[in-house]
C-alpha cells in the first residue's frame, strides 16, 4: 500500500466536496478550518486531519497556507480504528512532511514519489497516535522535544502551560497517563536507543543529547528502561 503525495496551497476560502478514496491532510504552514462530516476544529501544524471515503467535508485554508496531502485507497492499520478525524503527529512524522514538501518542489521522479509513498504508511503505521488532548499539555510536550538534553522544572513547565503547579501534574497525567518526568524519560529512552542503532555517535555523545552527562547513570538507565545496556544494542 502506497500514498499518493502532492503539496497544495490553495486560493479558495471554502470548498464542500466529497471523493471515493481516503485523504489525510497534514498542514505545513498556516490552519485550515476543516469539517470532515464528523468533526469540526481548526488544525495546524502538527496534526493531521483524516477524511473518510464518501465523506462530504468542508476546507476553508487560511491565506498563505500549505499542505502535504495523502490520497490513499485505505487507511494505514494504524488509523483504522481510531474514531477521531483530527490526531496529532509525533515530530519524525512532522520532519517526514517537511522531506517530502521539499522533494515535490524541486524535482519530478516518478520513481521517488512512489517510494516516498511507501516509506509514508510504513512511517504511519509505527504510530501510536494521540486524538484529543488539552492543548496546554500538548504544548508542554512540544516543549519538551525540542531539546532532550534538558530537564526543565515542573515549575517551568507549568508556566509554559499557564498553569500552577498542582493543576499542572493533574491535569498532564490525565491527558497523558503519565507524570512529566516518566514522559521525558520515554522521550529520551527512544531517542537513545535510535542514536544507538542508526548513527555511530560515541555513546557519550548519545548520553549527552538526551540529558544524561555521565555515562554510567544513562547506561543504566537504558538498562533498566529496555533490558540491556546500550553497548549490547550497539554490537548489533
Amino acid at each position: 500500500m502506497a500514498a499518493k503525495l502532492s503539496i497544495r496551497s490553495y486560493s479558495f476560502d471554502s470548498d464542500r466536496h466529497s471523493h471515493d478514496h481516503y485523504q489525510l491532510t497534514f498542514p505545513l504552514l498556516g490552519t485550515t478550518n476543516i469539517d470532515t462530516g464528523r468533526h469540526h476544529e481548526r488544525a495546524a501544524p502538527g496534526q493531521c486531519v483524516i477524511v473518510l471515503k464518501g465523506d462530504e467535508h468542508e476546507f476553508a485554508p487560511s491565506k498563505g497556507s500549505q499542505f502535504l496531502v495523502a490520497d490513499m485507497d485505505e487507511l494505514p492499520d494504524s488509523m483504522k480504528n481510531l474514531t477521531e478525524s483530527f490526531i496529532f503527529v509525533s515530530q519524525p512524522v512532522l520532519s517526514f512532511c517537511y522531506f517530502v514538501q521539499k522533494q515535490l518542489e524541486n524535482q519530478i521522479s516518478p520513481t521517488l514519489e512512489a517510494s516516498m509513498g511507501e516509506w509514508f504508511v510504513q512511517l504511519l503505521n509505527e504510530q501510536e497516535f494521540v486524538t484529543k488532548i488539552d492543548p496546554r499539555i500538548s504544548k508542554v510536550i512540544e516543549y519538551l522535544e525540542r531539546d532532550l538534553s534538558l530537564s526543565p522544572p515542573l515549575s517551568e513547565l507549568a508556566d509554559v502551560a499557564c498553569l500552577s503547579l498542582s493543576q499542572f501534574k493533574a491535569l498532564f497525567k490525565k491527558e497523558t497517563g503519565t507524570t512529566p518526568g516518566q514522559h521525558l524519560l520515554r522521550l529520551r529512552m527512544e531517542k537513545a536507543r535510535a542514536l544507538l542503532v542508526h548513527t555511530d555517535y560515541p555513546i557519550s555523545v548519545i548520553a549527552s543529547n538526551v540529558g544524561y552527562q555521565d555515562i554510567s547513570s544513562f547506561s543504566h538507565r537504558f538498562s533498566s528502561y529496555f533490558g540491556m545496556p546500550p553497548s549490547s544494542l550497539r554490537k548489533h
